[in-house]
């Protein structure tokens, strides 16, 4: 009998020893991720939205590029911000405000740290049609790829309700 309670002490401490050296990697692994990635100020975020409201889409209904976005993740050592934009036009009708061209899309933003601002110097996203999951293969890192792929059904709910509280405030 004491030879069992021996053991059973034995697991749980080696189940114990175990569960906090997996706990160690993980939380070692989150800040090699984390210490990598960009700081995103509020003005760099002014900036993203900027160049996505000028440079990303033009409008086709004369009317006023809008966009909102998620930072996916971000990578200073090669200067890349990963995100899911969803861009929209909109213009004045007879109707009312209409909505005209718009995109969602998961982007690479090429940047620059420039002491405290960004500067975003291009961009690119991933081809339509069969070309797309090549792709996201080659454009994103492979921890983010499976939130790209799910991000319309699960995750872009969130940004139109964010448009829509953007819009609404214009007018």
């Amino acid at each position: 009998m004491e030879y069992r309670s021996k053991l059973k002490k034995r697991k749980k401490s080696g189940f114990i020893i175990g569960a906090v050296v997996v706990l160690v990697l993980i939380l070692g692994y989150q800040n090699l991720i984390s210490g990598n990635s960009f700081s995103i100020t509020n003005g760099d975020q002014q900036v993203i939205n900027r160049y996505l409201n000028e440079q990303v889409m033009d409008p086709n209904f004369g009317g006023e590029v809008f966009s909102v976005y998620e930072v996916l993740q971000s990578n200073q050592e090669t200067g890349e911000i990963y995100i899911w934009a969803f861009i929209q036009e909109y213009y004045e009708s007879d109707t009312g405000l209409e909505s005209g061209t718009g995109m969602s899309v998961p982007m690479v933003l090429y940047v620059d740290q420039n002491g405290e601002s960004l500067e975003i110097k291009s961009h690119t996203f991933p081809r339509d049609g069969s070309y797309y999951p090549e792709d996201i293969k080659i454009l994103f890192p492979r921890r983010i790829r499976s939130k790209i792929h799910d991000y319309p059904s699960k995750h872009m709910d969130g940004l139109v309700d964010e448009m829509e509280t953007m819009i609404n405030a214009e007018n």
